[in-house]
């Protein structure tokens, strides 16, 4: 039990409770009376096809690389895309 737990990594949590997330939006949606509503659930399921392959990738690269490598890798993805968001947010700001 105790290995399993040290191979959690960022994406693999954020992933899994993207997951549960998502179904329960989607079915709850679904079994609603709107036909957008309905929609939008389908909408909802289909995009966690990339979030299944984005864990999928990251259980196979802990498996290859080991854990810290994996997080640190991740870790500098998000810091990447926070930098593209605060430069995306400074450019609209001045523009």
């Amino acid at each position: 039990m105790k290995k399993q737990l040290k191979n959690w990594t960022l994406f693999f949590i954020l992933g899994i409770a993207a997951i549960i997330i998502g179904l329960i939006v989607s079915i709850m949606l679904m079994t609603g009376v709107s036909a957008p509503d309905a929609l939008f659930g389908m909408y909802i399921l289909l995009g966690l096809i990339p979030v299944l392959l984005l864990v999928g990738i990251d259980r196979i690269f802990v498996w290859k690389f080991g854990n810290k490598i994996a997080n640190k890798i991740q870790f500098s993805i998000l810091a990447f895309v926070a930098f593209l968001w605060v430069v995306r947010f400074l450019i609209d700001l001045l523009s």
